[in-house]
């Protein structure tokens, strides 16, 4: 029962990252607030970002048990809120709300995972877990859109209140986690630092979509350079850092870390950009490219549930990486190929390789990450690990958006002789798209082909920088015994 809770709560918190991109453009309509749309997604990303780590840390401090209960409260009252909105202002706000429980929510239901299961066992359960992790960004557009063209739009966040109300009461009644609280000072300023590097980081990658060279990006970016150096200076001296620097001398933790941030960066970064190419090329709905999406789920299902049964069954765990960014980078290579004219079936080998690779590297470097530290870092070690994976995520949206950007912006005007400005003004609906001229039809769809085979191009090198991770990864003997019983056993003794 805690584990579907929990399995519950994680599907729930990631989904809330994608299936609003669906929604936008009919929620913007309503409030009639375009210029301002973008960050009703950004809110979500940038305060879930920063809770991600000040909540591990805390559940360290304070107890696992009450810290996921209260995020799961906010989760809840935020997805209210944000149903309720009469304004963009409004649900701008609920949703930095429904971050700040949405990020505490990822880091702390892998973290008991950790607490009530051994590190031998837990790849036959973290199948689960990365599996809702990973699917809920394939299947946020498909739900998105189904939800869209059969309800309103408050039901996007609505269907959360009664879902995460159960995962609550299950947890409350049936999570029963001891827990010897440690005298500590907590680090205030730490905390404070590392929260206003983040947010200046997360937004400064958000504007920065628009023009890199603005002064607003330029002040943003530098500000996060300056707060993440002063945050190590201060976590150097802190009895009780936020993130103990100490967690990145150690080379498996440094290498999941890695791991984790390129997958990300494939996974998240890029797993928008093969549905814009199957509606604004290949002209299907959104519902549909959602649907075009299920074979990299495939691959997903088959890394999450086979890497972790293979790890519980010997006790190893340092080749699935290894294999699974190969197989990865492989998959990448063949979708970068892709051009206007390239058909959907050609993809469905390249998209299972993909989900395959992903879940290998996700599902083992969370294993790989717990079993490499002390009970007391547990939390604080998985949340790192995980906050690495989103911000992966952050710098590939930044990037490939100014890539496809570029893209479009040089080759249509080539095409047919349209100023910059023009060219990303045909990059609509698909129904609009199939309906414009041909030669400016074509231009359009050759275009954002390109455009997606360089962003995944760019994927497949990150992917070979990440094989090279992969070998340094130390292979250390999986514990079998919980991380829990371990800590109270030499808490008794």
């Amino acid at each position: 029962m805690v584990l579907g809770a929990l399995m519950l709560a994680v599907l729930l918190a990631n989904l809330e990252t994608t299936i609003i991109a669906t929604a936008l453009p009919t929620i913007a309509g309503e409030f009639n607030a375009f210029e301002s749309f973008a960050w009703v997604g950004t809110a979500y990303i940038v305060t879930s970002a920063i809770s991600t780590p000040l909540l591990g840390k805390l559940s360290d401090l304070y107890g696992r048990r009450l810290v996921f209960q209260s995020t799961m409260c906010l989760f809840l009252v935020g997805s209210l809120l944000c149903g309720f909105a009469q304004s963009m202002g409004q649900l701008i706000a609920a949703r930095a709300v429904q971050g700040v429980g949405g990020g505490g929510i990822q880091a702390l239901a892998f973290a008991i995972l950790g607490d009530v299961l051994p590190p031998r066992e837990r790849g036959r359960y973290m199948g689960y877990f990365t599996l809702a992790f990973v699917g809920s960004a394939l299947l946020g557009p498909l739900v998105g859109g189904f939800i869209i063209d059969h309800y309103s739009w408050p039901w996007i966040f609505w269907v959360n209140v009664p879902l995460a109300a159960i995962a609550i009461a299950v947890c409350h009644v049936a999570l029963r986690l001891p827990f010897r609280r440690r005298e500590a000072k907590l680090d205030y300023a730490g905390a404070a630092l590392l929260s206003l590097s983040i947010a200046s980081l997360m937004i400064g990658l958000e504007v920065g979509r628009d023009g890199w060279t603005e002064p607003m990006v330029l002040v943003l970016l530098l500000g996060a350079v300056l707060g993440v150096g002063i945050f190590i200076l201060v976590e150097q001296r802190a009895a009780e850092p936020m993130i103990p620097l100490r967690l990145f001398a150690n080379p498996v933790v440094r290498a999941s870390v890695l791991l984790g941030m390129f997958a990300g960066v494939v996974t998240y970064g890029a797993g928008s950009f093969l549905p814009l190419y199957f509606q604004d090329s290949l002209f299907v709905s959104p519902t549909e490219s959602g649907l075009r999406m299920m074979p990299q789920m495939i691959g997903v299902t088959a890394g999450t549930f086979g890497v972790g049964r293979m790890i519980a069954r010997d006790g190893r765990y340092k080749r699935y990486p290894v294999i699974g960014s190969v197989v990865s980078t492989v998959g990448l290579l063949m979708v970068a190929q892709i051009t206007g004219t390239t058909p959907y079936w050609y993809l469905i080998v390249p998209m299972i390789f993909m989900g395959f690779g992903a879940a290998s590297v996700f599902t083992t470097t969370s294993i790989a990450s717990q079993n490499a530290v002390e009970f007391h870092d547990l939390g604080v070690t998985t949340a790192t690990v995980m906050f690495f994976r989103s911000l992966g995520g952050s710098f590939g949206l930044a990037a490939f958006g100014t890539i496809l950007n570029a893209t479009i912006r040089a080759e249509i005007p080539a095409a047919i002789g349209v100023a910059p400005d023009e060219a990303a003004s045909l990059i609509r609906s698909p129904k609009e798209i199939a309906a414009l001229p041909d030669a400016a039809r074509q231009a359009v769809v050759d275009s954002v082909a390109l455009g997606v085979s360089r962003i995944y191009w760019v994927c497949a090198a990150c992917m070979m920088v990440a094989v090279l991770v992969a070998l340094a990864l130390p292979e250390l003997p999986l514990r079998a015994r919980a991380g829990l019983s371990d800590a109270m056993e030499g808490a008794t003794a």
